[in-house]
C-alpha cells in the first residue's frame, strides 16, 4: 500500500523495501524490480549463497543486516509480541517477548535446555565476512541501531565505515583488528553470531543464559564484606569510575546510597549497577588496571569466583558522544582545488568533491600588479586550504600565477569561502529527491551492472489527483460499499480425510497443504492425494486451493514451480501465495492467486494493489479489528481467518534441535522423538511444530474462535471466512465447520438467537485482536 502510494505521490522517489517485507527469494525480489523498487533488505536468515542467487538473477539493490540485534523469527512473520505484549512486531514496535523465560517440554517433562531464554539469539557481528559480503553482491550494509545509544551507532558506524574502506584500499589485506572487536563487544553483546551467514549455527546462535548486553569480563568476585556492604573484586582489565557492571549470578539484596540499578531477572542472569564508589587498600580511587583488587560498595550477594562484566564504558561513551556533538566534523570529504591569479583579472577557484560536484567562483576584485611584495603560490595554499570547521578537507591543490600579482588576504578568504558554501549546496541539491540525480561511489570493484528496473503501476495510480489536498486518491473499489455480501466458508487442511470432513461440515471451499510437519508427515507417511482431494471436492461442487508455505527459498522454488504446475494440470481452482515470489510464481502458471495473511495487509491501498495485479481475494492480517475490518472490507473481496491455532512465529532455527540436536554438523533430529512445546513465566502453553525444513513454528497458546461474531464479519462486508483445521483432528474438522456453516446461514436468515447461542461455546478460546487491536 505505502509502495503504491509512494509511487503515486512521488515518482521519482527511490524506493527501498524493508526486511519486514520477508524478502527471501530471488522471483521475490523480481515482484518487487518490476515495482519500480530500488533496494531489498534481503531477510537475515539468508546465507551467502542464497543472496548470491538474488544478485544474479535480478537487478535490485542489495542491503543485508551485518550487525546488531538478530530477531528469532522472520522479520515480518511474527505475531508473539502483539498477542502476548499487545504490541505489534510487524508494525515495528515490538515488545521483545522472545527475549523472556521459557521452558521447553515434551510429553509433560521439562528438558534442559542450558539456560531460560530459549528464543533469545545473540547479537550479529559480520564485519569478518565483509569480503565474502561483497563478494555476493551486497550494495549496502545495514546496522541495527533504532533502540540503541547514539554512541553505539556513532561507534558501530565509524568501524564499518573503515571497515569498508580498508577493504576497498587492499581486498587482499583485509583484517578486523582486535582493538575493533573489543570496541564493538564493549559497546553492546549478547554475545556475537555471523548468525545464517555461513553454516546454520544451530545452538551456537542462541544467548540462552543472558537475554542482555554481557559486556567485556572485566574481573572476578574474591569476596564480600557482608557488615561494610563491599564486595571484592580482582580485576583483568580497567575499571573506571562511572563504569557499569554485571555480576553473574549476583543477588540484590538491600540498595546501598551508591547503587544505580538497571537490569531485572536478579539472581538469574546477573544483577548490574553503576560504580560509584571504588577503593584500593582502603583508599578511594577513581580508576583501577589489571590485576588490581578493588573494593566496590553494593547491595547484591555474589559468590566468589562469579564473573564481573563491564557493560559500560564511561570514558568511551564520553568519547564516542563528543564525535557528534562537537562542531568539528570527524570524517571530512576530500576536495581537489585549482586557482588561477592573473594581473589584470578576477581570481579564479575551482574546488570539486570525488562525487564530481564541482563550482567555479570568480573574484570581483580584479588583480593588481605587486608594487613591492607580490603574493606567492605558498600565501595563496595556506589561505584556500583554511577550510576549518567546514566538511572538507583538501586532497589536492594547484595554483596557476601569471606576472607579479597582488590578491589581499580577505579577498582570498572571500573567495574561499564563497566556493565551500556553493560546493555545499551542490552536493545537498544532488540528493534531493527530484533534482538531478543521487550517485553514490563504489563501495566495491564487484561489477553488479545495475539497469532501471520496468515500472508497474497500478491502473488507478493514474487517476486525477483532487485539486488541493496532499492526499493522495484513493484506489477504486473492486465492489462498492455494501450491506452483507454472501459470505463464503473456506477450511485449510492438509490431509484428504480433512478435506472430506470439512466438505460434510458445509465448506464452500478447501484450502489444501501449506506447511509440511515433520510430525504429520510421520504419522501419515506421505503427502495429501492431490488428484483424489480435487476429485472430491468438485464432486461436490465446492472449490479447491493448493496452499504453499510462508518461506520457500531459491532451492526451494523448483520444486514449488513443479506443485503449482501439477495443482493446475489436475484441474485445482488456483493457489494461496504467501510470500512475493510464490504469488509472482503461481501468476506466471496462470493460476487463480489467493494473497494469504502471511503478506500483511492492513489497509485498503495494499488491498487494493494486491487486487490490481491480479489477487482473486486478498486475506487481511489477523492483528486488525472487527472495526478496521469493517473500514477495508468494502473495498475489496477479502478473507478473515475467524478460527484455529494461529502460527505466532517462523524462525529459521529449530529451538529442539538447537537445544538437543549434538554438536555434529548432522543434527540427530531429536524432534523425531515426539512432539515439544514452550511454556512461559504465565504458564501458557505454546506448541511447536516443526517443518521438512527444520524450521520452528510456534503455535499460539489457545484457539482462536470467533463462532460468537460471526454475524458483525458478515455485516462488515467480509466476502469468506476461514477456519485453519491444520491443527485439528480429523474428527473434529466436520463439527466445527458445521458450526461456522450454522451461524452463516443463520445471519443471512435472520436468526437472531444465533449469536446467543454460539456464545455458549467459546470457553477456552481467544478473539485474538478483533476485539482488543494492537500497537
Amino acid at each position: 500500500g505505502l509502495l503504491s502510494v509512494a509511487r503515486l505521490v512521488v515518482p521519482g522517489l527511490p524506493v527501498h523495501v524493508s526486511t519486514q517485507m520477508t524478502v527471501h527469494n530471488s522471483e521475490g525480489a523480481r515482484f518487487l524490480q518490476a515495482l519500480g523498487v530500488k533496494r531489498v533488505v534481503l531477510a537475515r536468515e539468508m546465507t551467502l549463497g542464497e543472496i548470491g542467487l538474488v544478485w544474479q538473477n535480478t537487478e535490485v539493490e542489495i542491503e543485508t543486516f551485518v550487525h546488531g540485534a538478530l530477531c528469532i523469527s522472520y522479520s515480518g512473520q511474527c505475531l508473539l509480541s502483539s498477542m502476548i505484549g499487545g504490541r505489534s512486531g510487524n508494525r515495528g514496535v515490538c515488545a521483545q517477548p522472545c527475549r523472556k523465560r521459557y521452558e521447553l517440554r515434551t510429553a509433560g517433562r521439562r528438558v534442559e535446555t542450558g539456560g531460560a531464554y530459549i528464543l533469545s539469539p545473540k547479537d550479529l557481528n559480520a564485519s569478518r565476512m565483509l569480503p565474502e559480503l561483497i563478494g555476493a553482491g551486497v550494495d549496502s550494509l545495514k546496522i541495527e541501531g533504532r533502540l540503541k545509544r547514539p554512541e553505539y551507532v556513532a561507534c558501530a558506524v565509524r568501524i564499518y565505515r573503515r571497515l569498508i574502506d580498508r577493504y576497498v584500499n587492499d581486498p587482499s589485506g583485509y583484517f578486523v583488528s582486535d582493538d575493533e572487536l573489543f570496541r564493538l563487544a564493549q559497546l553492546f553483546n549478547r554475545g556475537f553470531t555471523e548468525a545464517y551467514l555461513g553454516k546454520n549455527p544451530r545452538g551456537m546462535l542462541m544467548s540462552r543464559i543472558r537475554p542482555h548486553n554481557r559486556g567485556i569480563r572485566v574481573g572476578t568476585v574474591t569476596g564480600r564484606d557482608q557488615r561494610a556492604g563491599r564486595i571484592s573484586v580482582k580485576l583483568s582489565g580497567r575499571l573506571n569510575i562511572g563504569d557499569g557492571i554485571g555480576i553473574d549470578g549476583a543477588v540484590r539484596t538491600v540498595r546501598n546510597a551508591g547503587d544505580s540499578w538497571n537490569t531485572g531477572n536478579v539472581g538469574t542472569v546477573g544483577a548490574g549497577m553503576i560504580v560509584r564508589q571504588m577503593y584500593e587498600g582502603g583508599r578511594w580511587v577513581d580508576t583501577a588496571g589489571a590485576g588490581t583488587v578493588v573494593e566496590i560498595p553494593s547491595g547484591v550477594s555474589a559468590h566468589a569466583g562469579s564473573a564481573v562484566h563491564k557493560t559500560l564504558d564511561r570514558q568511551l561513551m564520553d568519547a564516542l558522544r563528543r564525535t557528534f556533538t562537537s562542531p568539528t566534523p570527524i570524517r571530512k570529504v576530500p576536495v581537489v582545488i585549482r586557482a588561477k591569479a592573473a594581473v589584470g583579472f578576477p581570481f579564479e577557484l575551482e574546488i570539486k568533491d570525488k562525487n564530481s560536484n564541482r563550482v567555479c567562483v570568480h573574484s570581483e576584485y580584479v588583480i593588481e600588479r605587486a608594487i613591492r611584495d607580490p603574493t606567492t603560490e605558498e600565501q595563496i595554499v595556506r589561505q584556500l586550504t583554511k577550510l576549518g570547521k567546514t566538511v572538507f578537507e583538501v586532497a589536492d591543490i594547484s595554483i596557476g600565477i601569471e606576472g607579479e600579482v597582488f590578491i589581499p588576504v580577505s579577498q582570498l578568504n572571500l573567495v574561499r569561502n564563497d566556493a565551500v558554501s556553493r560546493l555545499e549546496s551542490a552536493r545537498i541539491r544532488r540528493v534531493r529527491r527530484g533534482h538531478g540525480t543521487c550517485t553514490t561511489p563504489p563501495t566495491h570493484n564487484h561489477t553488479h551492472n545495475h539497469t532501471p528496473a520496468p515500472t508497474l503501476t497500478p491502473t488507478y495510480a493514474s487517476a486525477a489527483r483532487p485539486a488541493n489536498t496532499t492526499e493522495p486518491p484513493a484506489p477504486a473499489p473492486i465492489h462498492q460499499a455494501r450491506g452483507p455480501v454472501n459470505t463464503l466458508l473456506a477450511v485449510s487442511t492438509n490431509t484428504l480425510a480433512g478435506v472430506k470432513n470439512a466438505i460434510s461440515g458445509g465448506a464452500d471451499a478447501i484450502y489444501l497443504g501449506g506447511e509440511r510437519y515433520r510430525e504429520k508427515v510421520r504419522a501419515s507417511g506421505r503427502a495429501p492425494d492431490l488428484e483424489a482431494a480435487v476429485k472430491c471436492a468438485h464432486q461436490e461442487g465446492r472449490r479447491i486451493y493448493v496452499n504453499t508455505p510462508r518461506i520457500v527459498k531459491d532451492s526451494g522454488m523448483g520444486n514449488m514451480a513443479e506443485i503449482l504446475s501439477r495443482a493446475k494440470t489436475l484441474g485445482f481452482d488456483g493457489a494461496l501465495a504467501s510470500n512475493h515470489g510464490v504469488f509472482r510464481l503461481a501468476m506466471e502458471i496462470g493460476l487463480e492467486v489467493i494473497a494469504d495473511m502471511p503478506l500483511n495487509t492492513f489497509n485498503r491501498r495494499s488491498l487494493g494493489f494486491w487486487a490490481e495485479h491480479g489477487a482473486k481475494m486478498v486475506v487481511l492480517s489477523p492483528e486488525l479489528t472487527l472495526v478496521e475490518i469493517r473500514e477495508i472490507a468494502p473495498h475489496g473481496v477479502v478473507e478473515c481467518v475467524v478460527h484455529g491455532r494461529l502460527t505466532l512465529m517462523e524462525s529459521e532455527h529449530c529451538v529442539v534441535g538447537g537445544v538437543l540436536g549434538g554438536e555434529a554438523d548432522e543434527c540427530a533430529a531429536p524432534c523425531e522423538a515426539g512432539c515439544f512445546e514452550l511454556v512461559d513465566e504465565k504458564g501458557y502453553v505454546f506448541p511447536l511444530r516443526l517443518d521438512m525444513g527444520c524450521r520452528t513454528h510456534l503455535l499460539n497458546s489457545k484457539e482462536l474462535c470467533m463462532i460468537d461474531q460471526v454475524s458483525g464479519i458478515v455485516e462488515a462486508g467480509v466476502s469468506s471466512i476461514r477456519i485453519d483445521a491444520t491443527e485439528i483432528g480429523s474428527d473434529r474438522i466436520q463439527e466445527i465447520t458445521r458450526l461456522y456453516r450454522n451461524a452463516i446461514d443463520g445471519c443471512f436468515a435472520g436468526d437472531k438467537k444465533v449469536k446467543t447461542r454460539c456464545q455458549d461455546i467459546t470457553d477456552g478460546f481467544t478473539t485474538g485482536h478483533y476485539k482488543r487491536g494492537v500497537l
